[in-house]
């Protein structure tokens, strides 16, 4: 077919093969602009003929209809042969169709860039989907179709077309307003709304655009301008979304400020002070472009790259910083920790490095936050090992700054749920045999830095068959590590290669300085500790030995118990320690709950960790270290269950990598297993509270295999502990096995409340199986147990409210949620209390109540967030997320299941297939109210929000410009799942 082009949307306008032609006769217009305002579709004569005469067509229309089509198809295909069919506009059976594309016709043409742009918002490319959008709407010149105005037939088929083209624009604006370009629609909308005065998004729209354009009278005058229009044309208030902005606009409220704006970035000063490196990179371009890489995947934002001394990190992250830097629109910067001292000192290192100054009296973390929110760029924190308390830093920086990324160094994780670990292995080495040929082994990235490095000293330095062995085992000898490597290279200036290498195996350590611009910490391996370390008095080293077997900072009286019994006389802990920070090998501090704790840097700890293991007294010190801490969970555990939990469940975060560390031990060939089932019989909870159970799962999996004849007290928490992290990862089926075994365990031990709750967790799984009747005699018979505790009774109540429920009977269900609610509230357990609220607000909501419904679940949210108990938080919010949506506060809601998608995904946390019908039908209803483009706006923003941030995001009233409620739904329009077996199965009682 030849090219055609058809405007509709406006004046109309044909051009056939390049040539304008003229339509001069208003009914060959009519014809056309109807067939194209149904493009694609068979257009029944009939209807042709009601158009043309106006209902009232002559006896006989087809003729004079067919002399209309027949000029038409002359007009749009002028080069067609006499007696070939028309392919633009076919006869069809009863009527007649007109074949166009997208790029044919304009009304298509404005679809297909709509599509466009919603795709594009929808992917959280906010500036591209409001180029398309923009696209679309400068294709109307109004009026459309004009020829068709007046006819009543096809009214409802022009306010169609009317609707869409004002949704683009309430889309366009939403996707301008976000992207902080609310001086450029100020005009526009003051436009629209004098021509639809009754649209009240536009009127919101123009509220927010006069507002963050300094004009908060002219925002205030616009939203009692709206609702005298609406009061005296409709006799009506505007909805709750103006009435909100009036009372932000009234207060200049901060979540009605301008959000981060992207869209110029390339035009700002660049950051680039990534240091030059020295000397080539050698043998890491895969490792390069895998650390890359990571930042092109999905949601991809923090990585750190961890290693051993030695490795290389530094030398990584300056290739790495350099190659992204290109491709970030503000660059990259650097900041180099290696001669901070504490973690307070990290907020100024990185705004002096951003060249920023900081006045005194401000906080640095906020000029640097303010500085980063509206950039693109990456930010390099080299050697960030002995500040790892520093962690809450770059958390703040990733919440403050959605574009930013963050590329750190050290030698662990940092530990961060939006971090993606690259672990730096040593260069590869050549295989000692067979040896590979010449040509082949000089490639080996081992050997190709040693070379490298060698010819530097030794220029006609090279492999060949006389020393190619002895250069394979040299890369052995130094594990090919690139620091060891560079310093051993540097020893060929007065050395040969034989003889470096019997030097070397004879001591590593032993290797000397070779550079002056590398810094003490790297000019040899050990020697600056080791200095460090001859100088301490025999107590000090001894001392300084038994902190070696801290994984993090520990507390004075956890180094006592390492200590063991001490001879009269002995130095005081306290003594020892001062003098060691005197030597500037730790520091002491007092943590916020007044404990007083020493820390180490982590090259420091691991020297103190190779001496440890060199002392005969290794395993002793282990096993007092590991009874030590299992003493703290059996101290705090319990109270995880009542009203000084809050206290307790902090002081067990705090010495959360000692614990952890204290298990992986007594679970080893050489720990001891009762400490290790101890261990899991009590930590089991505080693992659930903080949602992070896979690694202990694991672990006490292996264990419990292990010790079938463990004693019996230590069998029955720990069976039951094991069963709750196997539940939470998904895996009922081994729950259900696990806690079968811990209740036969409580039984034998004559643990009755250990029966009770272990029955109680049984009746949940039940439930979960389908097994109805059997949960329900399981959770009464808990209630008729004597021994049972009062949370386990709120445990089978709540369960017994869930069968009731999903069996219909909703009054029932309500009144044993009102009665868990008040048998939980004095017990003081936040987390047994939320679980409660929210099976009440779900009754609540059902009824219709969801006022109280909203009441309930913040309640439960806030405390669980004030325990910090984040394994739950985000069920909550998703039953909160469910409230909005039937409100029609739906970017509340969006917010909130954002934020808990990205939560989940992180994790690795599973759903189990109701929790996800249900959350996938709240989604699904959330699209269908806001549409593409308010939905994918709305998803982006959530995506970087912790679930702390989403809750006050939205109890802040930050989306307080969502649309107007609607009628609320039914209680037929409920999705109902039993998710909430999952939050009542907190596992058995230990």
């Amino acid at each position: 077919m030849g090219a055609l082009w058809i405007r509709a949307l406006g004046p109309l306008e044909v051009i056939a093969d390049g040539v304008q032609v003229p339509v001069s006769s208003r009914n060959l217009r009519i014809v056309l602009e109807c067939l194209a305002l149904r493009a694609n579709s068979v257009v029944a004569a009939d209807v042709l003929a009601e158009v043309l005469w106006d209902g009232h067509p002559p006896a006989h229309p087809g003729p004079q209809l067919q002399v209309y089509v027949a000029n038409l198809r002359n007009l749009l295909e002028p080069n067609r042969r006499k007696g070939v069919a028309s392919r633009r506009l076919a006869s069809r059976p009863g009527g007649y169709l007109l074949a166009v594309g997208d790029d044919e016709l304009d009304l298509l043409q404005f679809r297909a860039h709509l599509a466009s742009g919603e795709r594009a918002v929808e992917a959280g490319e906010l500036a591209s989907g409001a180029v398309s959008l923009r696209q679309a709407l400068d294709l109307f010149v109004c009026p459309a179709f004009p020829d068709l105005a007046d006819i009543e037939v096809l009214a409802p088929d022009l306010e169609e077309v009317g609707e869409a083209r004002l949704d683009a624009y309430q889309d366009l604006f939403d996707v301008e307003l976000a992207l902080g370009r609310h001086a450029n629609v100020v005009g526009e909308l003051q436009r629209l709304v004098s021509q639809h005065p009754f649209r009240e998004r536009l009127w919101a729209s123009l509220v927010l655009a006069l507002y963050r354009s300094d004009r908060q009278a002219d925002a205030l005058a616009a939203c009692r301008t709206a609702r005298k229009t609406f009061a005296a044309e409709l006799g009506i208030d505007p909805g709750t979304r103006l009435r909100e902005l009036e009372a932000l606009v009234l207060r200049q409220d901060a979540s009605l400020g301008p959000p981060v704006v992207n869209e110029d970035r390339r035009a700002r000063h660049r950051l680039d002070n990534v240091p030059a490196p020295l000397t080539p990179m050698v043998g890491r371009d895969s490792e390069l472009g895998e650390v890359c890489s990571l930042y092109s995947s999905e949601g991809c934002r923090l990585v750190t790259v961890t290693g051993a001394g030695g490795a290389g990190k530094t030398r990584l992250a300056m290739a790495a910083a350099a190659r992204l830097g290109e491709r970030m629109p503000d660059g990259a910067g650097w900041v180099n920790l290696s001669p901070l001292t504490q973690v307070g000192q990290v907020p100024g290192a990185i705004t002096a490095a951003l060249g920023l100054e900081a006045p005194a009296g401000e906080d640095p973390l906020k000029i640097a936050s303010r500085f980063l929110q509206a950039r693109r760029l990456l930010l390099v924190l080299d050697n960030f090992e002995h500040l790892e308390d520093a962690w809450p830093v770059v958390l703040d920086l990733l919440t403050a700054a959605p574009e930013l990324r963050i590329l750190t160094t050290s030698r662990r994780r940092l530990g961060l749920r939006p971090e993606h670990e690259f672990e730096l292995a040593p260069l590869e080495l050549p295989p000692l045999d067979p040896p590979l040929p010449l040509r082949r082994l000089q490639e080996v990235p081992a050997m190709k830095l040693l070379l490298s490095r060698g010819k530097a000293v030794r220029p006609r330095f090279t492999v060949d068959p006389g020393n190619a062995a002895v250069l394979t085992r040299l890369c052995h000898r130094l594990d090919g590590l690139p620091l060891a490597i560079e310093l051993a290279a540097a020893q060929l200036r007065q050395m040969s290669e034989h003889d470096l290498l019997a030097h070397l195996e004879a001591s590593l350590a032993a290797l000397p300085a070779a550079f002056r611009d590398l810094p003490d910490r790297q000019r040899t391996l050990t020697a600056t500790m080791e200095w460090s370390y001859q100088l301490l008095a025999d107590a000090e080293r001894l001392l300084f030995c038994h902190l070696g077997v801290f994984a993090n900072d520990p507390t004075t009286e956890a180094i006592d118990a390492v200590r063991g019994p001490l001879p009269f006389g002995a130095p005081s802990t306290e003594e020892l320690l001062s003098a060691l920070a005197g030597h500037s090998l730790l520091r002491c501090y007092t943590d916020q709950s007044g404990r007083r704790r020493v820390s180490l840097l982590q090259s420091i700890r691991e020297f103190a960790r190779d001496r440890l293991a060199m002392l005969p007294a290794q395993p002793e010190v282990r096993r007092r270290q590991a009874e030590y801490y299992l003493a703290l969970a059996e101290a705090l555990c319990p109270l995880l269950w009542g009203p000084d939990q809050v206290d307790a469940f902090r002081l067990l975060k705090a010495d959360e990598p000692d614990l952890r560390a204290a298990l992986l031990w007594a679970a080893g060939p050489d720990g001891s297993e009762n400490v290790a089932l101890g261990l899991v019989g009590q930590l089991w909870h505080y693992w659930e509270l903080t949602g992070d159970v896979a690694e202990q799962c694991g672990i006490a999996l292996k264990l419990l295999d292990g010790t079938p004849n463990a004693p019996l007290a230590l069998q029955g928490p720990a069976l039951s502990g094991t069963a709750t992290l196997c539940w939470m990862l998904g895996r009922g089926d081994q729950a259900s096995g696990l806690h079968h075994r811990a209740l036969q365990a409580f039984h034998d031990a004559g643990n009755d409340q250990g029966v009770a709750w272990t029955t109680m967790c049984l009746a949940v799984q039940a439930m979960q199986g389908d097994d109805a009747i059997s949960a329900q005699r399981l959770a009464a018979g808990v209630l008729s147990m004597p021994r049972a505790t009062p949370r386990t009774r709120v445990g089978a109540l709540i369960l017994l409210s869930i069968l009731a429920y999903y069996a219909g009977d909703h009054a029932r269900a309500l009144e044993l949620r009102h009665a868990s609610v008040e048998l939980a509230r004095p017990i003081g357990d936040r987390w047994l209390l939320g679980i409660a609220l929210t099976n009440l607000a779900e009754s609540t909501q059902q009824a219709g109540n969801y006022g109280a419904a909203e009441r309930l679940l913040v309640e439960a949210v806030t405390a669980a967030l004030e325990l910090d108990a984040q394994g739950q938080v985000a069920a909550f919010l998703e039953h909160l997320a469910d409230v909005y949506v039937s409100t029609h506060r739906v970017e509340r809601a969006i917010h909130l299941l954002s934020a808990t998608d990205s939560y989940r995904a992180d994790r690795g946390l599973p759903l189990y297939s109701a929790e996800q019908q249900r959350i996938s039908s709240i989604i699904t209803r959330a699209r269908k109210v806001a549409g593409p483009i308010r939905f994918g706006l709305a998803w982006e923003s959530g995506r970087g929000l912790t679930l702390r941030h989403a809750f006050k995001k939205v109890l802040e009233g930050a989306c307080s410009t969502e649309s107007a409620p609607g009628p609320s739904p039914g209680p037929t329009e409920r999705y109902p799942s039993m998710p909430e077996g999952r939050d009542v199965d907190p596992a058995p009682w230990s």
